[in-house]
């Protein structure tokens, strides 16, 4: 690697180490897009604990054949997580990629085929995210063809309910991340690619329950118990909380409440997000959630909530900037252009930067709309992001070993 070669054969160097994970990555395109066919083929919804599992079946054999150390963490309700290590690792430190194996498309939606068409793939999770699985792989193989992963230990996590929260995930990538000196997150690049994902917004999942008191509704005293109108009340002001310039976002996302309309309502559920940008406005925006909530408008009624899914920010911060920099000198070695982006949906990289971890996201395949039946990525991109990925890798290795 370059921190030891002498100066004089520097640029011959870093040429040659190019050229040989950009022509391992080119020799077998084939068997990357084989492997993208074969796991996108498989439906892995997140609730799907079978699907995912025939996914982590098929990776696993894949990192065997690499010669990786295999941990598979059995799981009762959602798909197996995985963790793949190279020789080099043993004592922990260098890259951990981490990636998941989950979709949010259940089998009975029938989004289940991987289609070609030119430069565009379609399928249900090519983009989000198993393109990005594949990437981390071929960016793996390729340092291991150019006998790079004999000094630069790489590691993985790849988990199974990321579309859910990673409930039963979290504490594994955590672990792992911290026995790492660095980590990538392989979920997309863009639409275009190159968007290197340096911050994301928090995320507080709640259940809003409300109590009334039922009554027929043509004999009922006024004012009414309903908890739909509390229900109402409390939702006009959570979206009150919305304040943009801040970075802050709330959402009431599904509603269920009452019987009939000749019954007063004695329940209403709602569930909402909010989210932020740092832990301050997290802070800030959950105790008005409360107060609102602790604070009826209609007699006779009265609500709680319940987090179902937090996620802390991940903050833009002097390790995540400092690991982009190693990736914007590899990317213009490689005559590439990267930005650093903020997206304000979350990943499983806000609770490595939580941990203290140097962290980035964006390193898989780039593609567009993400979560819809017309899902698709751009082919060309497979190769692109595994070459930035690997030399991104051997850059901040040199940074941070």
């Amino acid at each position: 690697m370059d921190r030891f070669t002498p100066p004089t054969k520097h640029r011959k160097t870093i040429m040659d180490m190019i050229h040989s994970l950009r022509t391992y990555l080119e020799d077998n395109k084939s068997e990357m897009f084989d492997l993208l066919e074969q796991i996108v083929n498989i439906n892995s919804y997140s609730a799907n604990k079978e699907g995912v599992d025939k996914v982590v079946d098929v990776l696993e054999a894949t990192f065997r054949d690499m010669g990786f150390t295999i941990r598979r963490q059995p799981r009762d309700v959602t798909g197996d997580n995985l963790v793949a290590e190279s020789p080099a690792r043993a004592s922990g430190g260098g890259l951990l990629m981490i990636g998941h194996m989950d979709t949010v498309f259940p089998p009975e939606m029938g989004f289940d085929t991987y289609k070609n068409v030119g430069n565009t793939i379609f399928g249900p999770g090519v983009y989000d995210m198993k393109g990005g699985l594949v990437v981390g792989i071929f960016a793996a193989k390729a340092l291991q063809a150019a006998g790079l992963m004999e000094t630069i230990p790489v590691g993985f996590v790849y988990n199974s309910d990321e579309e859910i929260g990673s409930p039963h995930s979290r504490d594994i990538i955590v672990e792992e991340a911290k026995k790492s000196d660095f980590c990538f997150v392989m979920e997309g690049s863009g639409p275009d690619g190159g968007e290197i994902v340096t911050g994301r917004k928090g995320r507080i999942v709640f259940d809003l329950e409300v109590t009334g008191k039922a009554g027929h509704a043509g004999n009922a005293a006024f004012p009414k118990a309903s908890a739909i109108v509390e229900i109402a009340h409390i939702i006009t002001a959570l979206e009150a909380l919305n304040d943009p310039e801040a970075g802050t976002s709330l959402n009431t996302g599904l509603i269920e409440g009452g019987v009939g309309p000749n019954t007063v309502a004695a329940k209403a559920t709602a569930r909402v997000e909010t989210r932020f940008t740092t832990m301050e406005g997290r802070n800030k925006v959950w105790s008005a959630i409360n107060k609102i909530v602790a604070s009826p408008k209609v007699p006779g009624t009265s609500a709680a909530i319940e987090i179902q899914i937090e996620r802390p920010p991940m903050v833009p911060n002097e390790a995540n900037l400092g690991l982009f920099s190693s990736v914007e000198q590899a990317a213009k070695e490689l005559g590439l252009s990267v930005t650093s982006s903020f997206r304000g949906g979350g990943s499983d990289a806000n609770v490595v930067s939580e941990a203290g971890v140097p962290v980035l996201d964006g390193l898989g395949s780039s593609g567009e709309k993400l979560h819809t039946p017309d899902e698709s990525m751009k082919a060309d991109s497979m190769v692109r992001q595994a070459l930035l990925t690997a030399l991104s890798a051997v850059r901040a290795y040199e940074k941070y070993a």
